[in-house]
């Protein structure tokens, strides 16, 4: 017997990828009550827009590619930003619909552009400041994680930032709820993710090993990337990239504290239980490196007593 709850997730699912009702009065320029300003960037699940409500306020507008995106994937980030919607540090769903141009979602628009944004500007950051970029981001991201929440796609692309620089996590279309049995959308030995961030876990499909520490390793290559204004891995092509997280070790990060560099190595080790467990622990090994006891040089010995 199917449970009542089960015929309503069906009806959401038929509802995203049934035939839309014509509206002759929507345009290029316009998704549901949505007016399109630009285009501000585009992935494989679909494009995003910056966009004004009808009562004159700029929101970001995520429309899905209809011909790539499941019905499920929708309702399941729908889902995700939905329990979300309060967390600090994570991007607001304002709301959700379907257009003539398929299924879109609604949030809160980042005016400062994404860390690729910032990256592209300033090439790299002090290590100070991408470590306290990176502490506020793995503080939000610990709060998923006690929720039992992964996102699985952390990259530069996906951390936006808003007026006075703060972070917000966005792009819930690969994230996964531990506690849900039915919450796989990829079959076993099938990677998703972006390669340069996808731990070697995530990379080769492997469901059982993935957990928390999968996103910590995301946020050891974002650290890594701000300080050093390259990531830790590359290849000529996807190749070779994925060879290099599988098999290179990381080189150390210029002008930076040992400990820093300690942590930012042990974030991205290839066995996943040499990591730190969860974001909620690397960001107490980030607020302690940040520490100014643990960043003063070293004392000099003391001179050999005469006699």
């Amino acid at each position: 017997m199917i449970p009542p709850e089960a015929y309503a997730r069906l009806a959401k699912i038929a509802w995203v990828h049934a035939p839309p009702t014509e509206d002759a009065s929507e345009s290029e320029d316009v998704i549901g009550r949505y007016r399109i300003c630009e285009r501000l960037g585009a992935g494989s699940a679909g494009v995003v827009f910056r966009a004004v409500d009808p009562d004159g306020q700029e929101v970001a507008v995520k429309l899905l590619r209809r011909r790539r995106s499941r019905g499920s994937r929708y309702m399941r980030e729908l889902e995700l930003l939905e329990r979300t919607a309060e967390r600090p540090g994570v991007v607001a769903l304002l709301d959700a619909g379907r257009s003539a141009r398929g299924p879109f979602l609604v949030l809160e628009l980042a005016v400062g552009g994404s860390l690729r944004t910032l990256l592209s500007r300033e090439k790299r950051l002090g290590w100070r400041d991408a470590s306290e970029l990176l502490l506020t981001v793995a503080e939000s991201l610990a709060a998923l994680h006690e929720e039992g929440i992964i996102h699985r796609d952390l990259k530069p692309e996906n951390i936006l930032l808003q007026d006075g620089g703060q972070p917000l996590i966005s792009d819930f279309g690969l994230a996964k709820d531990l506690g849900d049995a039915d919450g796989e959308l990829t079959s076993a030995g099938i990677a998703m993710g972006t390669i340069g961030y996808m731990s070697p876990e995530l990379l080769d499909g492997n469901r059982d090993q993935l957990g928390p520490w999968t996103d910590v390793f995301a946020l050891g290559s974002l650290l890594y990337e701000l300080i050093a204004g390259k990531p830790p891995f590359s290849g000529k092509n996807l190749r070779e990239a994925a060879r290099s997280v599988r098999e290179d070790e990381v080189a150390d990060l210029p002008d930076t504290p040992p400990r820093l560099s300690a942590l930012v190595r042990r974030c991205l080790a290839k066995d996943p239980t040499q990591r730190y467990e969860q974001a909620g622990d690397l960001a107490s090994a980030l607020r302690d490196a940040l520490s100014p006891a643990d960043n003063l040089p070293e004392a000099e010995p003391p001179a050999p007593s005469e006699g």
